[in-house]
């Protein structure tokens, strides 16, 4: 039995195909027309062995400008893509052991050179107290990031130096710094750092703990004050720090301080007594706020007595050192009219 020739029927089925080859051809355009991925996510894929978070310990090197030699050093350092894979940041924080002072921070970019097609780096930040600004071009071979760099501090001090990354394992990496040269003098090699991978964590801020250690503080001031001794009042205080009495300009620096707290005493003022109402802040500024007591005396006998509030701004100089950075009160005693 024949079947009909049926022209609707066919006109569909033609016209699917047409768009079923269409469809094909446009993928297939759509495929070969698709950008490459970015030159610099390529160059870089290299490098995701070392993203992550590594910490180690080290003895203190004293090579290079600003940094002290021979006690040991915790480092931390946070190596993560940015810019969409376009590029690397390594950043370093690195702190003496025992007392838990700065012992040198910064931070370095990866990237691609578009011109000379080599991954490059500008990195800066500071040794000790010496701030320092760099670059360098790296290069990947078997699995171990080579580096050469060039580095000067704001002394004009000039450092060429290079280094080496390699995985042993996942979870360890052993960091080399070789053939350093200071202003145009051989140094020689650095010792291998032995860095592991660690779960990156924000640092928590334990006020109760800052809180003791700035009782403490406060309790020396008061015992300082009332023994007459202003030198021990004014070393509680940072160098820059500002004093801001009531119905005076304020005091700024250790030494005004000094004299500001020398003339208070030399007035009658003793019994300084601190009650701290409330503090918080973070693990680099807590501020302070409470009431104090006091008395004038004049040949030993008390002439006055004065209570009020006070505000008193606290910075972690080092690991649990707390210092006045600002500090300002006001009496409850009426003006006199």
């Amino acid at each position: 039995m024949s079947v009909p020739f049926d022209k609707r029927k066919t006109k569909f089925n033609v016209s699917a195909v047409v768009l079923a080859l269409f469809g094909i051809i446009s993928v297939q355009t759509a495929t070969a027309q698709a950008p490459n991925p970015h030159p610099a996510q390529e160059a870089l894929k290299g490098l995701q062995p070392f993203i992550g978070n590594w910490a180690g310990e080290f003895e203190a090197f004293g090579e290079f400008e600003g940094l002290a030699k021979g006690k040991m050093v915790t480092g931390t350092e946070r190596v993560r893509w940015i810019l969409n894979k376009t590029a690397v940041q390594m950043t370093w924080d690195n702190k003496f052991k025992d007392d838990g002072k700065p012992f040198n921070f910064g931070t370095r970019i990866i990237t691609l050179d578009p011109v000379s097609k080599k991954l490059v780096s500008h990195f800066f930040g500071y040794d000790g107290k010496v701030y320092f600004h760099g670059k360098g071009v790296l290069e990947l071979k078997d699995k171990v990031l080579h580096s050469d760099t060039v580095e000067n501090t704001i002394n004009n001090t000039n450092t060429k130096s290079q280094a080496t990354r390699r995985k042993s394992n996942r979870n360890t990496m052993i960091v080399h710094h070789t053939n350093l040269v200071i202003n145009g003098k051989k140094i020689g090699d650095l010792k291998e750092t032995k860095m592991t991978r660690v779960p990156f964590t924000t640092t928590t801020f334990d006020i109760d703990r800052a809180r003791s250690h700035i009782d403490e503080q406060n309790k020396k001031y008061m015992g300082f004050y009332n023994n007459g001794d202003a030198s021990g009042v004014a070393d509680l205080h940072v160098d820059e720090a500002i004093v801001m009495p009531p119905h005076v300009d304020l005091v700024k620096g250790k030494e005004a301080i000094k004299q500001a707290i020398s003339d208070e005493i030399s007035a009658g003022a003793t019994d300084l007594v601190f009650t701290t109402l409330d503090m918080y802040g973070n693990e680099d500024y807590v501020t302070e706020v409470g009431r104090f007591s006091l008395n004038i005396k004049d040949n030993g006998k008390i002439v006055m007595n004065d209570s009020g509030k006070y505000i008193c701004i606290w910075k972690q100089v080092s690991k649990n050192n707390w210092l006045i950075k600002a500090d300002t009160w006001n009496s409850d005693l009426p003006i006199k009219k």
